[in-house]
């Protein structure tokens, strides 16, 4: 093993060239890596697109009248009380 692992070092200074293509496809896998090994190793797993704060949309796209809420302050101990 270790004659090998000598080999490869020799092997080492050698002078090689690289296209520009082969360089701008060496680039982009390590960017794409890059961003895949952030995603799977980040400490946030999990993602929410809005706050969960009352306001936005109030799931009858305008066609129900009667059951339209008025958007105000919401209490959040409600809220923890509906999720619990």
């Amino acid at each position: 093993m270790e004659e090998r692992w000598e080999e490869f070092k020799a092997t080492l200074t050698d002078v090689t060239s690289m296209s520009k293509k082969e360089f701008l496809l060496t680039m982009a896998v390590c960017v794409l890596g890059g961003i895949v090994f952030g995603m799977l190793f980040s400490p946030r797993k999990s993602m929410i697109i809005g706050s969960h704060n009352g306001n936005g949309h109030d799931g009858d796209d305008g066609k129900n009248k009667k059951s339209k809420k008025k958007s105000g302050v919401v209490d959040w101990e409600e809220v923890e009380q509906k999720e619990l």
